[in-house]
């Protein structure tokens, strides 16, 4: 369980830029903040900061890996990486006051990139380490629970108590309040792991070791991974695009305040909760798979009608604001399966490598999920702020903001495909698949 303590310290920092970071820099001038970098700006800079970072992700799995110390092959990362996450995250909300535009610019994008390097350090081999302490499929869902508990309440820091943060301290003393909460967790997550995480180089299937592009060129190669990995990124844009669209939705279309995004996402965190003992039941009878390709269906059809029910009243006696909030609440019981499944599937598909190559090769896999992951992100943060800045994020001119949802909903049903036509595992059972797809000649 201290395992998944870590994370609450992800989900924390990772969370809390993706809702607040792009409106810190670029907010809607009906809430008279400063402007400190036009939105297509910092999304693009972001975007490319991103793209940039993913890059790193493989290099960081393989050198992981390959590792060899009394510390074992995890901790060091661990260990080292996580002030360095901390520290810069608490930069990223103190930009130098009266600097030029161009000066912001770089120092954003300067922090952001040290941000990521340091997510990736500490990322990867955490990731890695869930295949080595949990070994069976039942471990792994229950693992993946824990860390979804965990990670839930690192959700619920990021958007639920980061908004009134903001209104209390500001954004800076936010960024210190979390920066200091992530540390902790993760350290905690050492402290508990510090002789098994030191152990596991000997308790896991020998690894021959092999080069980086080797690694990199069998890991897109494997088609389980390919479809798992493609899967997962149009998901979490879908969740993305929602949780980032939340300022300006509730700030340009109902004129509330920042605190009061809290109001609007507290409630997906508890459909959330309350889903995930649904989901792991659900996967004991029909399997992981299943539940992860319908609940992605589902989603994303739900999401393409959100971008009507949360901008028009649909009930007699309603108003907008209750309706919205209750249909936007309701996309927690969908969004449940991408906290669960994931990593759990992961697992099953470095185990399906190790069978086919009998290498094991966790964090390399971990370290280009990542990669694609960010990629797809930073994509997705470049499409979001074109989209406000082309069709409009302000009070008279909110087109953006309305289009933003229903393209989530596209992301989420173009993963669901992927899992239905791609991801298929060597020997695996009725309960974890979907009935092949249809083909003709």
């Amino acid at each position: 369980m201290l395992y998944a303590v870590g994370s609450l310290g992800n989900a924390t920092l990772f969370w809390t830029l993706g809702a607040w970071l792009i409106y810190f820099y670029a907010p809607p001038e009906e809430r008279g903040l400063p402007l400190l970098i036009p939105l297509a700006v910092v999304a693009v800079a972001r975007g490319a900061g991103q793209l940039l970072e993913a890059l790193d992700d493989p290099l960081i799995g393989w050198w992981s890996d390959r590792t060899k110390s009394r510390w074992g092959r995890r901790i060091p990362f661990l260990l080292f990486g996580t002030p360095l996450l901390a520290f810069t995250f608490w930069l990223l909300w103190t930009p130098p006051s009266g600097a030029s535009a161009l000066l912001v610019v770089v120092y954003f994008f300067v922090v952001l990139e040290l941000f990521y390097f340091a997510n990736t350090i500490v990322g990867a081999p955490y990731e890695a380490l869930q295949a080595e302490i949990a070994t069976t499929s039942i471990d792994r869902v229950s693992l993946g629970v824990w860390k979804v508990f965990f990670g839930t309440l690192g959700l619920v820091l990021a958007v639920v108590v980061s908004p009134q943060l903001i209104e209390h301290i500001g954004f800076a003393g936010m960024g210190a309040t979390l920066a200091v909460i992530a540390l902790v967790s993760l350290y905690l997550m050492l402290f508990g792991l510090w002789r098994r995480g030191t152990l596991s180089r000997e308790a896991v299937l020998h690894e021959e070791q092999i080069g980086l592009r080797e690694s990199v060129r069998v890991s897109l190669t494997h088609r389980p991974f390919l479809a798992l990995a493609l899967s997962f990124v149009l998901f979490s844009l879908g969740y993305n695009i929602l949780i980032v669209l939340m300022p300006y939705y509730v700030t340009v279309i109902h004129g509330l305040s920042e605190g009061d995004v809290t109001f609007f996402l507290a409630g997906v965190i508890a459909a959330v909760v309350i889903a995930l003992p649904i989901m792991g039941r659900a996967a004991d009878r029909f399997g992981k798979r299943a539940v992860y390709a319908i609940s992605m269906a589902g989603i994303g059809a739900y999401l393409v009608f959100l971008g009507v029910g949360a901008f028009r009243a649909l009930v007699p006696g309603i108003d907008l604001e209750t309706q919205a909030r209750v249909l936007i609440w309701l996309s927690g019981v969908g969004f449940a399966a991408l906290f669960v499944f994931p990593g759990a599937m992961m697992a099953d598909v470095i185990d399906d490598d190790t069978a086919r190559s009998g290498r094991r090769r966790a964090a390399v896999y971990y370290g280009m999920f990542k990669t694609l992951e960010k990629l797809a992100q930073g994509m997705a943060v470049v499409i979001f702020g074109v989209l406000l800045q082309v069709f409009g994020y302000t009070a008279d001119r909110s087109l953006g903001i309305q289009l933003a949802l229903p393209i989530a909903g596209v992301f989420a049903l173009a993963g669901f495909a992927a899992v239905v036509l791609w991801y298929h595992l060597r020997g695996i059972g009725e309960r974890d698949a979907l009935p092949a797809p249809i083909t003709t000649t």
